[in-house]
């Protein structure tokens, strides 16, 4: 239900982005048009590689719906002043380079831009691949963003409504002291530069943003979210701590030996028994390992003070709201 309602709210988002009017035209062609008037028209996803390896960066045109025109025009990248190199694009509008990281581990911001003599119908900007290189023994921290870090859904991000969850910037600021934050969303990649504009403009630590492509969007968070903890961990061992609002990445996490904070936020004047009684049997599935919290003030006792939410009491408290209500009469 959760990806049949992303999609939908990709189609309404772009369309009044774009300002296309009614609901006419197909989702790939109003995720065009607002992947041209709204988005950048270069997307890019972040990378966390290991320090002196070789890795490969990417970029493509457009949003990754609508591929039309987008074959071979030439994405240079660069660090600094220095041109790490010049790609053509293939018919799906994406390059790739394969680039040595240096030995010391750092972040390294790459710029990626079209061509100045490859033109588009409209204005292509240059876009940032923000990439982490780290020793392979550091210590990581995941964190989803919406719902997690964002007090709400990613659309609000693109209207610039926005607001963070209370203590999560502060949280995640004295985690990145001693570990390397890292930003796992099912967002879109295309969406990655607002994304990361929103999390500096709010005072959160530097950290790659790891998005998902248009086919991994349609897999589900849940797929894409395993696929890419798997890949991670294959390099870097020492994910110890996955924190997010969505019970399939929580068994996601706790089935790959890393410790899950879920953070979930009952409306507690609910009337109706019954949702309280789906939402205390969806986290009794969960693994004993998974830890539940509401706010970030526990996030941060759960990380700095040991202390433990087990998904047991959650599950008390929404089976004891519930029953309150039915002894009230409410169904």
């Amino acid at each position: 239900m959760r990806r049949c309602a992303l999609l939908a709210g990709l189609a309404c988002a772009a369309a009044l982005l774009a300002g296309a009017g009614g609901a006419t035209g197909a989702i790939s062609g109003l995720a065009d048009q607002a992947g041209r008037r709204v988005f950048p028209a270069l997307r890019a996803s972040d990378a966390l590689v290991e320090a002196g390896q070789e890795t490969t960066l990417e970029a493509g045109i457009g949003t990754g719906i609508k591929q039309e025109g987008l074959q071979d025009k030439r994405i240079q990248f660069s660090l600094g002043e220095a041109l790490l190199g010049e790609v053509r694009t293939d018919a799906a509008g994406k390059a790739a380079l394969k680039w040595k990281v240096p030995e010391k581990p750092a972040d390294h911001r790459i710029r990626a831009r079209l061509h100045p003599d490859d033109p588009m119908p409209e204005p292509v900007g240059e876009v940032e691949i923000f990439v982490a290189a780290r020793a392979k023994d550091t210590r990581i921290v995941i964190t989803d963003l919406d719902r997690t870090v964002v007090a709400s859904g990613f659309f609000s991000v693109l209207a610039g409504m926005a607001k963070p969850m209370p203590g999560a910037a502060v949280v995640l600021g004295r985690l990145a002291k001693d570990h390397t934050v890292v930003y796992l969303t099912h967002r879109p990649d295309f969406l990655a530069p607002s994304s990361k504009r929103w999390l500096t403009e709010n005072g959160f630590p530097a950290g790659p943003v790891l998005t998902s492509t248009m086919g991994t969007l349609i897999s589900g968070s849940g797929p894409y979210k395993t696929g890419r903890l798997a890949a991670m961990k294959k390099t870097f061992p020492n994910v110890l701590v996955g924190i997010g609002d969505k019970m399939s990445d929580a068994k996601v996490y706790a089935d790959n030996g890393v410790r899950p904070i879920l953070i979930v936020q009952p409306d507690w004047s609910e009337d109706e028994p019954k949702k309280f009684e789906e939402l205390a049997a969806e986290i009794a599935a969960l693994p004993d390992s998974v830890q539940v919290v509401t706010n970030w003030q526990q996030i941060d006792a759960a990380c700095f003070q040991a202390a433990a939410f087990p998904r047991q009491d959650m599950v008390k408290r929404l089976r004891d709201a519930a029953l309150e209500l039915r002894r009230k009469g409410k169904d």
